[in-house]
């Protein structure tokens, strides 16, 4: 239905920007989503939140990586915290913004933000999706629809394409480059069509590979380069183990182009790789060096901490600098907690920390953090009861659409009058307490990492597992190098602390 030119109420408004590639970052796109939603904005007279302005640039719709893990994600978890009150209108250009998925999956995520109380419009032809609009209007919903079925077919016909253009530009490959993309030591000469050396970075990869043939690690040869102020080549970094590491296993440095295609497989996108395509590149190491140095990675200790469980990648930060903390394999006492700063010699404060006693008390502990946890939030419930009460007021509305008022009693014609108010007052009770499903999913990861705690499971799924629900939940932890007591910070700024029980978790002492 057209927006009509009655002024709506003062109320809150969001804006959801989304385009899918890279490129369009330099185009007009979120300079004409964003004014679309600011002049609708000051036409009726809305709140126009700009601090919450979701924005997902170069992320894709067509697999709901936005609603999955994108700003749109936030928008709806900001819904279900209240952040975002009932009542507010979600502005976007068109409904292929908010979703390219399957009709099924884009309808289902139109229905849960409605359902949640907030109205949807589409700016380029002023719609509204909202419980009472698509109450009067249910041809919205059909519309919708077919809205999703076209954007859908159009998101199908580009990926058969896109995957038809890279299966024949691979068939090329062995004759001339395909893609100006290459490692940090070559460029691709577009007028010769031809892969160029950086003499520079070359001599530095030639003395990265010597270095590894004489059995200095990964961590020790990051360190020296940031000791010497070689800047690492993505905008001037640091240099860190896993840099170095990926050059060292790269078989690019022997001139073999490993192509690639993307497979989506249970909601996640799979790199899946082609046959090994020789002399596509420069060569500048040598088969023998190259082989020498794979297989001492293979045998020796410095090769990395893959097989190690680590519940706490990407949390751990150094209470001295705030630092990421990583993993030392290579420790006397067994793998031990490092300030990355530290490590890579950018700091001074180097305070290896025995990995194993960490764990220990963490997993005494998390069961009982973890549980006392609260996931409900006002204003969800199960999405079939709604379904099924919305079904309920579709029936009491026809019987009693069906009436002839002249033909009846008055008090049958109010029975049915009553019925229809308990069945939408029911309707409205169910929505109230509806429960986003990505609550849903934390709380069977949040039970899965329990069982996984309390049963002294050491398994690479179950470190996984752990730590994906720590991470959705705390933002970091802190191992104070001092007292000793170990610090879970929650998103909300509170903390909560373990004591190492009697540990000392330092190495020397361990």
């Amino acid at each position: 239905m057209k927006q009509s030119d009655t002024p709506l109420i003062k109320t809150y408004a969001y804006s959801y920007v989304r385009f899918s590639s890279a490129e369009q970052m330099t185009g007009d796109s979120v300079r004409r989503q964003l004014s679309l939603a600011i002049a609708y904005a000051a036409e009726f007279s809305l709140i126009l939140d700009d601090k919450l302005t979701y924005k997902d640039f170069g992320i894709s719709s067509f697999r709901g990586q936005n609603a999955a893990a994108g700003q749109l994600g936030a928008f709806l978890a900001a819904v279900s915290a209240g952040i975002v009150p009932q009542g507010s209108l979600l502005l976007v250009e068109n409904l292929d913004r908010l979703s390219r998925e399957s009709a099924l999956h884009a309808q289902n995520l139109l229905t849960q933000i409605v359902l949640a109380g907030v109205t949807i419009v589409t700016l380029s032809d002023r719609r509204m999706y909202s419980i009472d609009e698509l109450r009067r209007d249910p041809m919205g919903l059909i519309y919708s629809l077919i809205t999703f079925i076209r954007a859908n077919e159009e998101s199908e016909l580009k990926s058969f394409r896109g995957k038809a253009s890279w299966s024949a530009k691979r068939a090329i490959a062995k004759d001339r480059p395909i893609t100006s993309s290459c490692p940090k030591w070559l460029s691709l000469d577009k007028s010769k069509n031809e892969f160029r050396m950086t003499h520079l970075r070359v001599d530095l990869v030639k003395d990265i590979f010597e270095l590894a043939r004489a059995g200095v690690s990964n961590t020790e040869i990051a360190k020296g380069f940031n000791k010497k102020g070689i800047p690492a080549w993505k905008s001037g970094t640091l240099w860190t183990r896993d840099k170095v590491g990926w050059i060292v296993r790269s078989s690019a440095v022997v001139g073999t182009f490993v192509p690639h295609y993307i497979e989506w497989r249970n909601g996640r996108q799979i790199r899946i790789p082609c046959k090994p395509i020789a002399n596509y590149y420069p060569r500048i190491i040598s088969d023998e060096l190259f082989s020498e140095v794979s297989n001492k990675r293979l045998t020796s200790s410095w090769a990395g901490y893959g097989a190690i469980g680590y519940i706490l990648n990407q949390l751990a930060v150094c209470d001295k600098c705030e630092s990421l903390m990583h993993m030392s394999p290579t420790s006397a006492n067994g793998p031990s907690l490092i300030c990355s700063a530290s490590a890579a010699g950018t700091a001074s404060h180097y305070i290896p920390m025995t990995y194993a006693p960490i764990e220990s008390t963490l997993r005494r502990g998390l069961p009982t953090i973890l549980r006392s946890y609260d996931f409900t939030a006002a204003g969800y419930g199960r999405s079939k009861h709604i379904l099924a009460a919305q079904d309920n007021v579709d029936r009491a509305r026809r019987k009693l659409l069906a009436f002839d008022i002249k033909n009846v009693s008055q008090c049958l014609y109010n029975e049915r009058r009553e019925s229809l108010d308990l069945c939408e007052e029911r309707l409205c009770q169910i929505v109230e307490s509806y429960q986003h499903r990505a609550t849903n999913k934390i709380e069977n990861q949040v039970s899965r990492a329990i069982e996984y705690l309390l049963s002294d499971c050491f398994s690479k799924d179950a470190c996984k597992t752990i730590n994906k629900v720590m991470r959705s939940m705390f933002i970091k932890v802190t191992i104070d190098s001092t007292t000793r007591d170990i610090h879970i910070y929650k998103r909300d700024g509170e903390d909560f602390w373990l004591m190492a029980s009697g540990y000392d978790l330092t190495p020397e002492a361990a």
